[in-house]
């Protein structure tokens, strides 16, 4: 059985007022001096920080939308449906400075980094020969240059800061200002600089930071300042690490509740037994995640049709991948079309069958609603592993937020900009012949590359993150954005969503900044075009 982190609730560690995005929770035990004073008070700070983490991947309470969800769609390859403001915000229509999605992020970021601050800081109060210490401060340094990487990547304009917030400062007057992009660059740095010196490369508990963690956010900030070869150095150190390896088979990648592999680079881990979920308040419950239901169509609509494993469980249908996607995969040799989709469904239900439909015969769609009732769904969350039936809701599966295909993919990058096609082709190759395509020759483009990325990393958070950094997103999205579909069958086009097709403009590289938060910052500027 493996080892997971136990992860603990963040206790006393940031006072609030004003601060709204770093408001928490107080509590009562261990005291905050305790945490910021003592080696064992800062791993455990730390600890906690993993379960805080680990919100972006779960329903909020006040029903906003899951963070991860919002890294997923917006792009070229998904296509958003009904629930929770989801469509409207992938579409850009409700991409705005008042959608409460906006504001999420941003909040649950600075808190991040408020707790990273104060493990920080406290290494001038301890032993830092003490190795618990030296631990902590590493791992606290990635988080803090984790969360400033997904704030400067959404937002670009961001507020920089390494302070403590205390009693005594916390109504101290503050001049809310964007800073350098370079100045925060250069902050996350150092701190990543300072993980890779002082974590190993492997841990016993699967979810904790290691150096190759560290190395790839490393080299994701030189490739976000155009540092391709400081990027490349990266690549090629988690390489020649000798820790990570592809699975022979892609089928293999997600299909497992523990899913701490040999590719798998950071796992956000869930369990029911080992302290991986969330505490439902009303209930008193555990409550894990939801990628599942939200990755899968409603196919239950459909006659002849019951909710079972094989069809993806329970279905809230939010969120799919698109037809340009699925055009992308070489169908006849790239194993991954098969291994990270699900395009047909087969009717289950012997009591309720249209006429002349059996069981095991595959649901054909002639209508709109009914081809959007069976659409091709991505299978990377299916959980056929926690749930205690196909109905459940709630999944405690593991979910892979960093896998070796990241830094194969940003190696090809780095090596295309530097003019080095052997070592861009190299890395090309790895993800490419892995799923059973043959060896590519060819001189190795941006647009080939951003086809691979999209056939391998799909729905893993980071398309929406590769087109702005290479100035593609508005391109592609306008180019392939939503959901097209011509079929005979119809004897029509099926125009499912072309809205984000012609809402997107270049402003929408950024997201706005927060109203609320504006309010809060009194002289922070909000982003133009909104």
């Amino acid at each position: 059985m493996k080892k997971h982190i136990i992860y603990i609730v963040l206790v006393a560690v940031l006072c609030t007022s004003c601060h709204d995005w770093l408001d928490e929770k107080i509590y009562t035990q261990p005291t905050s001096e305790y945490i910021v004073s003592t080696p064992a008070g800062m791993a455990s700070a730390v600890l906690a920080m993993y379960y805080k983490d680990r919100e972006i991947f779960r329903n909020n309470d006040d029903s906003e939308t899951i963070l991860w969800m919002n890294m997923l769609i917006g792009d070229d390859i998904t296509y958003c449906r009904a629930g929770e403001g989801i469509p409207q915000f992938g579409r850009y229509e409700n991409l705005l400075p008042t959608t409460p999605s906006v504001a999420r992020l941003w909040k649950q970021q600075y808190a991040m980094i408020g707790y990273a601050n104060m493990v920080i800081a406290a290494a001038d109060k301890v032993d830092m020969t003490d190795p618990v210490a030296i631990q902590a401060v590493a791992e606290a340094r990635v988080f803090r240059a984790h969360a400033y990487l997904r704030l400067i990547q959404r937002y670009d304009n961001i507020y920089l800061t390494t302070r403590v917030t205390t009693p005594e400062n916390v109504n101290d007057s503050v001049a809310y200002l964007p800073a350098a992009a370079e100045d925060v660059y250069a902050l996350m740095d150092e701190d990543l600089d300072y993980a890779i010196d002082h974590l190993a490369w492997t841990t016993t508990q699967p979810g904790r930071f290691t150096q190759g963690l560290a190395r790839l956010l490393r080299a994701k900030s030189a490739a976000w300042q155009g540092k391709w070869q400081e990027c490349a150095d990266q690549i090629n150190a988690i390489e020649q690490s000798g820790v990570y390896a592809l699975l022979s088979d892609p089928r293999e990648v997600f299909d497992a509740a523990d899913l701490n592999h040999s590719e798998a680079i950071l796992v956000s881990q869930w369990s029911k037994s080992t302290g991986g979920w969330f505490t439902n308040t009303t209930t008193n419950t555990n409550s894990g995640h939801r990628m599942c239901i939200h990755c899968t169509p409603q196919y239950n609509q459909e006659r002849g049709m019951l909710i079972d494993y094989a069809s993806g469980g329970y279905p809230w249908g939010r969120i799919f991948p698109n037809q340009y996607l699925l055009s992308l995969y070489d169908q006849a040799h790239d194993t991954r079309y098969t291994a990270y989709y699900k395009t047909a469904w087969t009717y289950n239900n012997p009591d309720n069958l249209p006429r002349g439909r059996h069981v095991g015969d595959t649901l054909i769609a002639t209508t709109q609603s009914q081809y959007l009732n069976v659409h091709p769904m991505c299978t990377k969350y299916n959980d056929s592993y926690t749930k205690a039936s196909p109905t459940d809701n709630q999944s405690f599966k593991d979910i892979i937020v960093y896998r070796l295909p990241d830094a194969y993919i940003l190696g090809c990058e780095a090596y295309i900009h530097l003019g080095r096609q052997d070592s861009a082709a190299y890395y090309y190759n790895k993800t490419y012949t892995r799923a059973g395509n043959a060896a590519e020759t060819q001189p190795i483009t941006i647009d080939m590359l951003a086809d691979e990325q999209a056939r391998e990393l799909a729905m893993e958070g980071d398309r929406w993150n590769f087109l702005k950094r290479e100035k593609m997103l508005v391109k592609q999205v306008q180019k392939h954005g939503g959901e097209y579909v011509y079929s005979e069958r119809f004897n029509r086009e099926l125009n499912c969503d072309t809205i984000i097709r012609n809402n997107v403009s270049e402003f929408h590289n950024r997201w706005p900044i927060p109203q609320a938060q504006r309010d809060i910052m009194h002289t922070f500027p909000q982003n133009p075009g909104y």
